[in-house]
């Protein structure tokens, strides 16, 4: 009797020593998401949000790309696409931009629509040499989404957003390294190995200390210089008081590498 078909699960992940990877997995369709697949996601990010073990999550994307969108073979014209977007993706994406674990996005490939805010929703942006960004909606006669008018005009100049969204472009690697869209350049042979580095260099750091600045950089967008600076006496006379604190001072004048321990 043949078997039923068994839908291929929307990521991996795999925990390596505080290093959350996640791995996009529907390679046959170039990592594309279902609506099903955004809501998985959406569970697990609000789960790591509350697991301490947790200390850096990495996400890149299996095969040739990292995610080339939404998938759309069961799109409809007419669907209700605010609902969708409401609903079903920026859930998923807002959950992803306020983890308050430090992120980090390996771009293996293409990186379109949803591929592009899940990357640029991450704290960091590094890129295969292979990468791809590009918004493809003006062939659509839609909208750029997923938070692009967002995030882009914040690693871009206006102008270069404008561009994007105007032609819908595909921006390579090199350039998208020298306009800002992305933090750091790899072979796409070592692209992991370098991201995996940086992200467990992360994990070892003081976790209190990094997830009180990665907050304040969020707020700093409304807070006003005078704001900022209120808040990181605060936060400074905070972690003055914890463990790691402590250990690093220690470490420092025992001239050897820190140990620290985690969440206070």
């Amino acid at each position: 009797m043949p078997q039923p078909d068994v839908a291929q699960p929307a990521y991996e992940r795999a925990l390596d020593r505080g290093v959350l990877r996640v791995r996009l997995n529907r390679p046959d369709k170039m990592n594309a998401l279902a609506d099903d697949d955004c809501r998985a996601l959406g569970r697990l990010f609000e789960e790591v949000a509350q697991d301490d073990a947790v200390r850096c999550v990495l996400i890149t994307g299996s095969g040739r790309a990292f995610c080339a969108g939404r998938d759309i073979s069961a799109a409809v014209p007419g669907e209700d696409a605010a609902a969708i977007l409401a609903d079903v993706v920026n859930p998923m994406l807002r959950k992803l931009h306020e983890l308050p674990q430090p992120t980090l996005a390996a771009v293996n490939g293409a990186a379109m629509g949803i591929g592009l805010g899940i990357a640029l929703a991450c704290d960091m942006v590094h890129a295969a040499e292979s990468a791809r960004f590009a918004s493809p909606f003006a062939r659509l006669g839609a909208a750029l989404d997923s938070g692009g008018h967002y995030f882009l005009p914040r690693r871009l100049t206006p102008g270069r957003a404008f561009e994007m969204i105007y032609t819908g472009d595909v921006i390579e690697g090199t350039e998208a390294l020298r306009l800002g869209l992305v933090d750091r350049l790899a072979p796409d042979r070592l692209l992991l190995a370098a991201a995996e580095s940086l992200a467990h260099r992360i994990a070892d750091g003081p976790q209190t200390a990094f997830r009180a600045q990665k907050a304040l950089i969020r707020a700093s967008e409304t807070l006003g210089l005078a704001g900022v600076l209120a808040e990181e006496a605060r936060i400074q006379g905070e972690l003055a008081g914890t463990p790691d604190y402590a250990e690093g001072v220690a470490a420092f004048q025992a001239r050897r590498a820190p140990q620290f321990r985690g969440i206070a």
